[in-house]
């Protein structure tokens, strides 16, 4: 049996010039104008974004930048002392959909009501935006934990000297983990199928880490497994289970505190819906009630920037 990949999950806030709040707080040398300078560091005076000096534009750019740019630098092998680039077994980038089911805006819709009428003055009923905490997720794959190590060493190379400084100008912010993979359904060899849905969960203070991943990957995955609507809908189910320790040689406390991350694939956004929306889905809530006692979840469009593993 072959051993599972182990994975960063590196869950990213956008670069963005609004008034930090929250969680939304710059990692320092993070969120940078065109001088590499942290727009939230004290002391700097150039205050605008490297990404885009147009505040209204920040999340095309991000979107744009991370894909188009920051994507082909990642797989760009940087000559014959390259020893991190080959490394890398796949690479996925899940940009968070706006108009998907989020945990502040799930699905099924419904419109704004009065007497069973649609509203006839709708300005005066918008609703307060409720961000969500990300704005996406990568996944990065590796073989071993020498590769893991390997690609991600910050000294002089490829990672720490080009790449670090390509985040800060589409990053505010981020949270990681190292996990490994279980796949528990997967229709296909590849990991293409662009609708994703990507759910962070925190045990509840009653269980200890390994009795969390015991009851998760057991229990909860044969129950998806069974139930008919989720096989014929969702086309893979993997479980990112958090083996991140404190005092590892790659840890961030930010990420840890999620004990495991779901990855629901599917075809298209209606059948996400239709699923999240299903009787089926409320048994699935229920369970996961029994052992998270937070789960927040987003959904994204998938993209598979590199994917060398079925």
């Amino acid at each position: 049996m072959n051993r599972p990949l182990l994975v960063l999950n590196a869950f990213v806030i956008r670069a963005d010039s609004t008034a930090p709040a929250g969680t939304r707080v710059a990692r320092p040398r993070y969120n940078v104008n065109r001088h590499g300078e942290g727009i939230e560091d004290p002391e700097i005076a150039e205050r605008t974004l490297a990404l885009t000096a147009e505040p209204q534009l920040e999340w095309e750019a991000f979107d744009e930048y991370w894909r188009k740019i920051h994507g082909p630098k990642i797989l760009h092998s940087e000559g014959a002392d390259d020893d991190q680039t080959p490394r890398l077994a796949y690479y996925l980038q899940q940009h968070r959909i706006p108009g998907g089911p989020t945990t502040e805006f799930p699905a099924p819709y419904q419109p704004k009501l009065a007497d069973e009428h649609l509203v006839a003055t709708p300005a005066q009923h918008c609703a307060p935006y409720r961000r969500p905490a990300w704005d996406g997720m990568a996944q990065l794959g590796y073989r071993s934990q020498g590769d893991l190590e390997a690609f991600f060493n910050v000294g002089p190379g490829k990672y720490g000297d080009k790449i670090v400084p390509d985040e800060a100008v589409f990053i505010r912010g981020f949270g990681f983990h190292i996990a490994e993979e279980q796949v528990i359904i997967q229709h296909g060899e590849r990991r293409r199928d662009p609708i994703i849905l990507l759910k962070l969960h925190a045990r509840n203070s009653t269980l200890t880490r390994e009795q969390f991943r015991g009851r998760w990957m057991a229990q909860h995955a044969e129950l998806i497994r069974r139930l008919p609507q989720a096989r014929e809908s969702i086309r893979r189910y993997a479980q990112l289970v958090n083996v991140s320790k404190p005092g590892d040689k790659i840890y961030d406390p930010v990420g840890d505190r999620f004990d495991g991350v779901t990855a629901l694939s599917f075809a298209n956004m209606n059948d996400l819906e239709d699923f999240l929306a299903s009787p089926e889905y409320a048994t699935v809530q229920a369970d996961e009630a029994e052992f998270a006692h937070d789960t927040t979840y987003f959904t994204a469009l998938n993209y598979a920037i590199r994917d060398l593993t079925p």
